[in-house]
């Protein structure tokens, strides 16, 4: 039987991806300053020169003028990779500082206006002898000493000084990594603990100091992306060339965008954020300081009304009981995998089961709002983990297999990549934790 067109494509791309020797997909030389993903330390961010190496070659494979999106961006390296391969690129999340901070990394790239600016911020932070707090929020003394919530307020002020909404964004996100490395809050960890009395107290750390120099290295990291894009004749006046977008948005209820597309790049959560990632607690703190209209006014809810909001908007993030046997019931005649799953935990381990089939049931939806904007012939290339749940590991990667299969895309290629500087231990109390995710590479035909 002779093939098509389309599935000489398809295995022409397949065997381009098998030519990849292993430790190209690992990089264990990979630094976050190779590029301007330091600005902020995202959690459990994409090794970005990664997602550029398959992205560059399946967009040999994209129609002209092709658009990738990103339905879960977090801190935006697949639109950024998609960015140096000079494709089209559109992303969302859920947490409004993915947001702001994919807002930044996306451009305008002005290291010139930026650095002037720092002259100016530094002028009036010198000039600013107040000593009044700008923000309040429960157990805000616990968060951050009195010193430093004077500082920070100075910073705040300073920035919303700015005419520049890009300007203020930028320093926005110094911000959020000023308050990160100089709060009371464990750097150690993505969830909200307080570090001993006695380390809180020995610390000594400017937060105005830490700020410029931050503001300082990012300049410089915006300056080294700008000139990365420049090479490669994608820069207009300091703007990208081609089409690139980022929103808020929650995936599970729409895509807000037009946009047909022939290339999903995304890594979902691997599981609900309250007991996997805790994105929205790491962001928490940030949040409160940063001004909401400079985000994104489409925001449609009180991120900041407790500390697990953000994360009980993501996916898992609310169990209803009463639901629990009809989405299991749909969810096993998809992915007979998840029964065999739940099946094989013993009786003592059954309260974990909600979480894991209302987190799976979130994402299952989210496919059938994503899906729809995927044209005919896209690709799709999920990075994916295996997190354990009472000590044993749930199989992410053939559920997702399965729900794929299930909407008649399948898989046509995986590789298994090691996950390199994590900042969780390789054990926690209970279990290990992920050393290893899978890239699953899909494709629907015609």
């Amino acid at each position: 039987m002779l093939k098509s067109k389309d599935d000489l494509m398809v295995n022409s791309l397949v065997n381009e991806l098998r030519q990849i020797d292993q430790s190209e997909f690992d990089f264990p030389n990979y630094k976050r300053d190779d590029n301007i993903h330091r600005i902020f330390q995202y959690p459990a961010m994409m090794i970005p020169i990664t997602q550029k190496l398959i992205i560059e070659i399946i967009a040999k494979y994209l129609p002209d003028n092709a658009n990738v999106i990103d339905p879960f961006m977090g801190s935006s390296t697949s639109i950024l990779s998609c960015m140096e391969v000079g494709l089209n690129a559109f992303g969302h999340d859920v947490n409004p500082l993915a947001v702001l901070i994919s807002k930044v990394k996306t451009g305008p790239l002005d290291c010139v206006l930026f650095q002037n600016e720092l002259f100016n911020i530094e002028s009036n932070l010198n000039q600013d002898n107040s000593t009044e707090i700008s923000v309040s929020f429960e157990k805000i003394n616990k968060w951050f000493k009195i010193d430093t919530q004077v500082e920070l307020s100075k910073i705040r002020r300073a920035i919303q000084k700015e005419g520049d909404i890009h300007v203020r964004r930028f320093f926005w996100v110094i911000l959020a990594e000023t308050i990160r490395t100089s709060s009371n809050d464990r750097t150690s960890t993505y969830k909200l603990h307080q570090r001993p009395v006695e380390e809180v107290e020995r610390r000594n750390i400017s937060a105005i100091e830490e700020f410029l120099r931050l503001s300082k290295r990012s300049i410089k990291d915006v300056k080294k992306f700008k000139e990365k894009l420049d090479e490669s004749s994608l820069l207009s006046n300091l703007n990208y060339k081609g089409n690139v977008s980022v929103k808020w948005g929650d995936t599970m209820q729409k895509i807000d965008t037009q946009l047909q597309f022939s290339l999903l790049v995304s890594s979902p959560p691997y599981g609900d954020n309250l007991s996997t990632v805790t994105y929205g607690q790491h962001s928490f703190l940030e949040l409160q300081w940063i001004d909401k209209n400079d985000i994104d006014e489409n925001i449609d809810y009180d991120y900041l009304r407790t500390t697990q909001e953000i994360d009980r908007k993501s996916l898992g993030g609310v169990i209803v009981s009463k639901k629990i046997k009809e989405q299991k019931q749909s969810l096993f005649q998809k992915a007979p995998v998840l029964k065999s799953f739940i099946d094989s935990l013993s009786i003592v381990d059954s309260d974990k089961i909600p979480k894991i089939i209302a987190f799976i049931d979130d994402f299952d939806k989210s496919l059938d709002v994503i899906l729809p904007k995927l044209s005919e012939n896209a690709y799709y290339v999920w990075t994916i983990g295996n997190r354990s749940v009472a000590r044993k590991e749930v199989p992410n990667d053939k559920i997702l297999i399965e729900l794929m299969s299930s909407r008649n895309i399948p898989l046509i290629h995986q590789v298994e990549r090691t996950i390199l500087n994590k900042r969780m231990p390789n054990r926690n109390k209970t279990t290990k934790t992920m050393n290893k995710e899978k890239i699953l590479i899909f494709h629907k035909k015609n």
